[in-house]
């Protein structure tokens, strides 16, 4: 199994079409073809279904992708990096929970981008859990988590922004109209929860029950789909402030809890895997502006 297969797995499985995707790799199809049944013998197992309507991947095929992603990611970094090893260039790759301390991460990007115009941002959206995941990877080389990184493999910068815990409910909610909402308000309700038992347990704490005392109606990874089931009514969300911009137009409202729920935000990145000139110059900048910030709020 090489880098060159996994590709035209990956291509593939993105175009959904042979064809296609032998034209995006400029090579014929029936060499297209050779590579994918060479990998699922290699492999042994089938990894797409071709139907009349295209190309469908099987269950191996759906974990294939993957990993291949992961692979295929790990290799240009790993490419870029030892291309440049001791220039400050190349990509700054970082996976993100949901939070709006992101919003720190892009003016430190904007900062580096005026000092480093050769060095590129990849953000990727995950949990929390993924985050930690991707960074023992070596997928990615910092990751910007809710709450702290509880345990000793991480580095961590504390961000200056601390996120507020609420519920996103529907506009014509009876809920819509409060200031605040305690414990009292949503233990009979439906909700939706995120996925991360860390938060859930938070929640819990809060409210002062186990979770099985909540009626959960679903969980959660991103908050745009935890959105998308408050507007149909399906329970309310127990988030973070920030996220979801709530307005009539969009049929949302966010009532923060009371007494208040916060989560503060880390940048983290991996004590095991040595960064890049790139990731060095990114966290560099990164400790500047923090610096900055906390002379402001102390002045202030």
């Amino acid at each position: 199994m090489d880098i060159r297969g996994l590709r035209t797995f990956i291509a593939v499985a993105q175009t959904g079409n042979i064809t296609r995707a032998a034209e995006e790799l400029h090579i014929s199809q029936p060499a297209l073809s050779r590579q994918i049944i060479k990998l699922e013998n290699e492999l042994g197992c089938k990894l797409l279904e071709r139907g009349g309507h295209g190309i469908s991947l099987t269950n191996a095929g759906h974990l294939l992708l993957n990993r291949a992603r992961e692979l295929s990611d790990l290799l240009d970094k790993t490419e870029t990096e030892l291309k440049t090893p001791d220039v400050a260039s190349g990509e700054v790759s970082i996976a993100r929970s949901e939070t709006r301390a992101t919003l720190a991460i892009a003016r430190i990007a904007k900062r580096l981008s005026r000092t480093h115009p050769n060095i590129r941002f990849k953000f990727r959206s995950e949990s929390s859990d993924d985050v930690t995941e991707h960074l023992s990877r070596g997928i990615v080389d910092f990751g910007i988590a809710v709450g702290p990184a509880r345990t000793n493999d991480y580095h961590a910068l504390k961000l200056p922004d601390t996120d507020r815990w609420g519920a996103l409910v529907p506009a014509d909610d009876d809920l819509a109209a409060a200031t605040s909402l305690g414990p009292q308000d949503l233990i009979e309700r439906p909700l939706i929860m995120p996925e991360k038992n860390l938060a859930q347990q938070r929640i819990c704490d809060w409210m002062g029950c186990d979770l099985a005392r909540l009626d959960v109606r679903a969980t959660y990874n991103l908050l745009y789909t935890a959105s998308l089931l408050v507007r149909e009514h399906v329970g309310a969300a127990l988030c973070l402030d920030g996220i979801v911009a709530p307005s009539p137009e969009n049929g949302l409202a966010f009532i923060p809890l009371a007494p208040s729920l916060t989560s503060h935000v880390e940048l983290i990145w991996s004590r095991s895997h040595r960064l890049s000139p790139a990731g060095q110059a990114f966290l560099a900048a990164a400790a500047a502006y923090l610096d900055e910030e906390r002379k402001v709020v102390i002045e202030a």
